[in-house]
């Protein structure tokens, strides 16, 4: 008996921890979420303004890191896709009388919440005094049919950038988080199992700043800096796979500076320094690289990160460049 099945015989609560491990667990189980994310479109289908919509809506964010990991054309992503759009349709213009719904926060910092306060909102959590798990929004706003039309417009629009409209707030595309999370672990010294091989894996960087143009650029720069300072650092220089992610680098760095030059003048009297951590510097780079990662990055400012103007002038990101090169050609 699979996890979804055994969650839909009455305790809700099984169902959502199964969301909640293919949100984290993007590779764990490919054949069981494809099963989950069928079971959310089928009860969506069925009855897109039902009272549940709002679980199986939520369901279907949380299994947007996996649906990053499939192609556009496989069955489960068309199916989550229409029956996001069938729920839209139903609820967006419901009554209501919020001033503002959780769908039009950070889903970068909501994501790992949804969990909780589906379990609440379900009576599945812990329930007591002070332990709503959402600071910011009500239980009404949650359950409110326009959050869930906005949470389903979410869904559309990662699977279908230009898809929802200018309403649904920005997010860093999940095929970039994917690829940012799998960046940090190995710096953080944790590969993941996804991991075919530390330098081939780190090479992605380098072929990334190598296609990247126009304001992109910036992004694929600063990812392949923090690169940089791990294979100074980590990297044995006599092994072959690092000497070749190490010549890879170089050549991007070069492409790069041949677009960007010495960056030219600026109107800056001076550009704040990286973060010291490389995996904060991947953060950066992550949401420099794609026009709603850079939306993300304005509208919600990181602590301890350089200003956005800054950090994309292109003097700032041509010297970042020039720096990265001399480090490389010193390994």
């Amino acid at each position: 008996m699979t996890v979804a099945e055994r969650g839909s015989g009455g305790r809700a609560g099984q169902l959502i921890d199964a969301w909640d491990e293919m949100r984290e667990y993007v590779d764990h189980d490919p054949q069981e979420y494809e099963r989950l994310v069928a079971e959310c479109a089928r009860e969506l289908a069925a009855a897109p303004d039902g009272p549940l919509a709002y679980r199986w809506t939520l369901g279907l964010v949380l299994a947007l890191p996996y649906l990053a990991t499939r192609k556009p054309e496989d069955l489960d992503v068309e199916a989550a896709f229409g029956a996001a759009s069938d729920v839209a349709r139903a609820l967006r213009d419901e009554a209501c009388g919020h001033g503002e719904h959780p769908f039009q926060g950070s889903l970068e910092g909501q994501l790992e919440c949804v969990p909780d306060v589906l379990r609440e909102l379900g009576g599945e959590g812990a329930g007591g005094e002070g332990l709503w798990p959402d600071p910011r929004q009500s239980r009404e706003a949650w359950l409110c049919p326009r959050n869930t039309a906005g949470y389903a417009r979410v869904v559309m629009e990662s699977l279908r950038a230009g898809s929802a409209g200018d309403d649904v707030p920005p997010f860093l595309p999940f095929e970039d988080r994917y690829e940012l999370e799998g960046l940090i672990a190995i710096m953080e010294g944790y590969p993941l199992a996804r991991t075919f091989d530390v330098a081939f894996d780190l090479s992605f960087a380098a072929s990334a700043l190598q296609g990247a143009s126009g304001e992109d650029l910036a992004g694929r720069v600063f990812t392949a800096t923090a690169v940089t300072w791990y294979v100074e650092v980590e990297a044995d220089p006599e092994h072959e796979g690092a000497q070749q992610l190490v010549a890879e680098l170089v050549a991007a760095f070069e492409r790069a500076l041949e677009l960007l030059g010495d960056g030219g003048a600026c109107a800056h009297d001076a550009h704040p320094a990286l973060p010291d951590d490389a995996t904060e510097v991947l953060w950066v780079g992550a949401h420099l690289a794609s026009a709603r990662g850079r939306a993300v990055y304005e509208r919600w400012p990181r602590e301890g990160v350089p200003p956005l103007d800054t950090v994309r002038c292109p003097v700032f990101v041509a010297a970042t460049a020039c720096d990265s090169l001399a480090r490389l050609r010193s390994c």
